[in-house]
């Protein structure tokens, strides 16, 4: 409804500021010289006063802008909530069990900087590592 009466309005307000503007309105003095070396003061012949179009474009601006600032806001949306806080269950995350083994070993794989080639390194004695074995 609201939006009908803001279209009625506007049409009626462009009506009548548009026709006062074509009938040549004329605001403001037009001066010149006579044929006596006077100034003439024909503006007082030409003037012709329109007060409807004012009238009707103060009106309607008054009416469209009480009609635009009278509609309410839109509705704020509605959350339903629980009053006591919902908690997330806790996520237990086990750690990979790692089971060490000493073992004796006499060499071991090392790669040459240079090249990239794997190269096996024996050890002129035997040695004790620690080496990640899977749990059983």
């Amino acid at each position: 409804m609201k939006k009908n009466i803001i279209a009625v309005v506007a049409i009626l307000c462009l009506a009548g500021t548009s026709t006062s503007f074509a009938r040549g309105y004329e605001h403001g003095r037009s001066y010149g010289h006579n044929k006596h070396g006077g100034y003439s003061h024909e503006y007082r012949d030409r003037h012709h006063d329109n007060g409807l179009g004012i009238v009707l474009g103060v009106a309607g601006g008054l009416i469209l802008g009480s009609a635009l600032l009278s509609e309410p806001p839109p509705p704020r949306p509605v959350v339903y909530a629980s009053p006591y806080p919902v908690y997330q269950p806790p996520v237990i995350v086990q750690q990979p069990r790692i089971c060490i083994e000493d073992r004796r070993v006499d060499g071991e794989w090392q790669v040459d900087r240079y090249t990239g080639r794997q190269f096996w390194v024996s050890f002129p004695y035997p040695v004790t590592r620690r080496v990640e074995v899977p749990c059983y």
